[in-house]
């Protein structure tokens, strides 16, 4: 094996979202719904566990990012200490002061007075952000606006007013992803919160859009499918397509080359049966494939060994 066995394994990660440039046969997919978030549309993802989801959240966000400098995406996994409203509005405020939230506004004005050589669209954009905030003088609605960006102390109502009223001012559109959005459900202030979603939603001319992702499927299908739910019918659903077999094949074949392995058709063949296309059982395969080469060519026994070792993997059967 021309390269190090760190590297080669590296190659076919089985931990954590996956960056795109290691995703197999998603490009594609990536590309649409990257299309349809940057679009304004908002994304219902419910998918099993270990499908990739995460990968493909993660591969969207960077996306957006690297597009331009307008677009904003913002991701939160609600099963990572976010526990109620109160929280998730903090986290989404201080991660759009990263982004830069506020800094085009703030540019707008000297010495807190609006500056008078504003381009059209800027001042339309003030103004906008003003009737959003029920603000009639421009600098009074930039002040405002600053406030409601502040992450300290604020509300999910506010938060999600200010990063509404941001992009009407500074023409940059928002992107929410929340992650285990189904998880909701269980806060204390569930309709409330869901009801403030609807409203950032329906809202018209909203610059705020989400992406709601989740592994509980029937649950987080719930919260859009039930006619008395207040996110009852808001977004699209978003359906992972399968991995084609000749996208398993040319990516796993590129993916063991890189590594200085030959792997015929039969044998990609034989690991993608065994995984059922699944993505994180077919890393797994060729993970362990490593273990049981004696050249550096991958054979009929080879890959038997290594879906030996693979299923005993705690992965492997987890739903």
């Amino acid at each position: 094996m021309p390269v190090s066995r760190t590297a080669a394994v590296a190659l076919f990660p089985t931990r954590g979202a996956i960056p795109e440039e290691l995703q197999i046969g998603r490009a594609s997919a990536i590309g649409d719904m990257t299309s349809a978030a940057e679009g304004g549309t908002t994304l219902i993802f419910a998918e099993d566990r270990r499908l990739g989801k995460s990968s493909m959240l993660l591969a969207m966000t960077d996306r957006i990012l690297r597009d331009g400098e307008d677009p904003m995406a913002l991701s939160v996994d609600l099963r990572d200490g976010i526990t109620d409203s109160g929280v998730l509005a903090v986290t989404l405020l201080t991660q759009a002061a990263k982004q830069g939230a506020g800094a085009k506004v703030k540019a707008m004005t000297a010495k807190g007075l609006l500056k008078k050589a504003l381009a059209p669209s800027a001042a339309d954009g003030v103004r906008a952000a003003g009737v959003l905030l029920g603000e009639q003088d421009d600098a009074a609605a930039v002040s405002k606006l600053m406030d409601l960006l502040a992450p300290k102390g604020a509300s999910l109502r506010g938060a999600l007013l200010a990063l509404d009223a941001n992009g009407r001012a500074a023409g940059e559109r928002t992107v929410i992803v929340l992650d285990e959005a189904q998880d909701l459900v269980r806060w204390s202030d569930s309709d409330q919160v869901q009801q403030e979603l609807a409203n950032a939603i329906k809202r018209p001319g909203s610059t705020v859009n989400f992406v709601f992702s989740g592994s509980e499927k029937s649950t987080l299908l719930a919260l859009y499918e039930d006619a008395k739910a207040p996110l009852h019918g808001l977004g699209r659903r978003f359906a992972l397509p399968e991995i084609s077999h000749d996208d398993w094949y040319s990516g796993l074949r590129e993916r063991f080359e890189r590594c200085g392995i030959t792997i015929e058709r039969n044998q990609v063949q034989q690991i993608v049966y065994h995984s059922e296309g699944h993505p994180l059982r077919t890393m797994l395969i060729c993970a362990h494939t490593l273990d049981w080469l004696f050249e550096d060519t991958v054979t009929v026994d080879t890959v038997e060994r290594a879906i030996k070792d693979a299923e005993r993997h705690p992965s492997w059967s987890l739903p």
